[in-house]
């Protein structure tokens, strides 16, 4: 009985550093390819917040544009009352 709680133990040992390796194996290749594919991603974000200043910069230049310049209370959507169906 000694014997059987001796190779159990060790059987569970073994089994939790080669899953200690697995897992660490797993997050290094989820990370890499996380990496790899973030670069696009943050590539496209940087040209939006850049045409973004950009718009934003051209329109303090030129002042309030004439659609919004021209809107006012009376042209806004009337509220609709909810329904109590």
């Amino acid at each position: 009985m000694m014997l059987f709680g001796f190779w159990l133990l060790a059987g569970v040992a073994l089994g939790m550093i080669l899953m200690a390796f697995l897992a660490i194996g797993t997050y290094q290749r989820g990370y890499e390819e996380g990496y790899f594919l973030r670069r696009p991603w943050r590539a496209e974000l940087g040209a939006r917040r850049q045409a973004f200043v950009n718009a934003h910069e051209r329109e303090t230049a030129v002042g309030a544009s004439s659609r919004i310049a021209a809107s006012s209370p009376a042209e806004a959507m009337p509220r609709v009352a909810a329904s109590s169906g």
